[in-house]
């Protein structure tokens, strides 16, 4: 059984608990993912935490059906070809840069390493 997901919520952003409150940081996407805290009360923290729980024998998947990559590999390209949708043609483009010291010599790639 494979789980493609992290923690609910990680322990070092709970910043504080008390017997009637939880404190936690969280980003706020809609400004700028700024790092904001809130503030609820503990069975109000505790609502929104389970309903991140799964039930019993329930896995969380992020890739599932026609998100998936074998979807995107090979039944994509099927169901195109029987639509009779055409691809768009990617240009291959020509990587042109120059130097940086002189600025005036162009720089071609002979070899490109790893990531390491």
């Amino acid at each position: 059984m494979s789980r493609t997901y992290t923690r609910i919520i990680s322990n070092h952003r709970i910043t504080g608990v008390t017997d009637k409150e939880t404190t936690f940081s969280y980003k706020d996407y809609r400004n700028d993912s700024k790092s904001k805290t809130m503030t609820l009360s503990n069975e109000e923290f505790v609502r929104r935490f389970s309903m991140h729980i799964l039930p019993s024998r329930f896995v969380r998947i992020r890739h599932y059906g026609i998100l998936s990559s074998n979807w995107k590999r090979g039944k994509l390209r099927t169901l195109q070809m029987q639509l009779n949708i055409k691809r768009p043609e990617l240009k291959a483009k020509t990587l042109l840069r120059k130097c940086p010291c002189c600025k005036t010599g162009t720089l071609i790639s002979i070899d490109v390493f790893g990531k390491r």
